[in-house]
């Protein structure tokens, strides 16, 4: 084993914190199961309490530990096109196992695997996810090589891990613990085409004997038929607001919707464009926009 690597690890396990390489930039840490080690690295860092702390993992598997859950299309559209590498990805958190601090005292968790071996051996060997924001003093620049580091601050840790970080950029975030997803934070990974830029809503009332439904998240499209006996607007409001939490999306995260005009019954379409009418004018979203496309034929064809 590196000497560099063992070392790093002994002290880890003590209580101790170290200084280390990632790809991005040097990061200061302890483990993620040290309470006294997370209080004296905020005080140590002038890290507001307030302020959640990214965490960094060596396996997909040591993430899933520690979050609530990993969504199949995060997995397949984040993770594994982009983990090792420059991604933050927030997701709900497992409160019970993740201290506080840690959280910023929120329900969110920011996560991330180095596209760094050393580092990845480490967390490997340590068997829990470190802390790792960047080395240096709450609120001054980000350090991208150990020359970087404040003295002072080399000078208080445990440990320091001499390395390369090969991008010289801070990783870019983005939060999944909402439809769509948001990037929080632009950094060395530019992400284009994914799916959480848009979730859009059909609502199709034209039959008084049924309700049609749909969502097209990017290139995925979702159907749903209900039959119904009457068509008021409150049970229509109501088998959407179901269909969006079944699909994990929040009403607050459409970004356009798509209503049947006719032919049909003219009470029943009267009840779509009402409804689509009322949430296109609370949630400022476009209803039946050119620019949405031909979603109707995208969800049912």
């Amino acid at each position: 084993m590196n000497n560099q690597i063992q070392k790093a690890v002994e002290v880890l396990n003590k209580g101790g914190i170290i200084i280390f390489p990632t790809d991005t930039a040097y990061g200061i840490g302890c483990r993620i199961d040290k309470v006294k080690s997370i209080e004296k690295l905020f005080k140590l860092r002038k890290r507001p309490y307030t302020q959640a702390t990214p965490v960094l993992i060596s396996s997909t598997k040591m993430a899933k530990d520690y979050v609530l859950q990993i969504p199949k299309d995060v997995e397949s559209e984040l993770i594994n096109k982009f983990w090792p590498g420059a991604l933050t990805v927030v997701f709900l958190a497992k409160i019970d196992k993740i201290p506080s601090l840690v959280r910023g005292g929120g329900k969110n968790i920011g996560v991330r695997m180095p596209n760094n071996s050393i580092m990845l051996e480490i967390i490997e060997k340590v068997g829990v996810p470190l802390l790792g924001p960047s080395a240096n003093f709450h609120g001054e620049k980000t350090p991208f090589r150990i020359e970087d580091v404040d003295k002072n601050l080399l000078k208080q840790v445990d440990f320091v891990v001499v390395g390369e970080c090969s991008l010289k950029n801070i990783s870019t975030v983005i939060d999944c613990t909402t439809k769509p997803w948001k990037t929080l934070r632009q950094g060395a990974l530019k992400i284009k085409n994914l799916s959480y830029k848009k979730a859009l809503l059909l609502i199709n009332t034209s039959n008084n004997k049924e309700i049609e439904l749909g969502l097209q998240i990017g290139d995925k499209n979702i159907k749903f038929k209900k039959a119904l006996t009457e068509q008021k607007r409150e049970i229509v409001l109501n088998l959407i607001d179901e269909f969006l939490k079944k699909n994990e999306i929040s009403i607050k995260d459409l970004t356009g919707i798509k209503v049947a005009t006719g032919p049909g019954s003219f009470t029943g379409i009267r009840v779509g464009i009402t409804i689509a009418n009322t949430l296109s004018s609370l949630l400022k979203i476009p209803v039946n926009d050119k620019k949405i496309g031909d979603l109707e034929n995208a969800v049912y064809n």
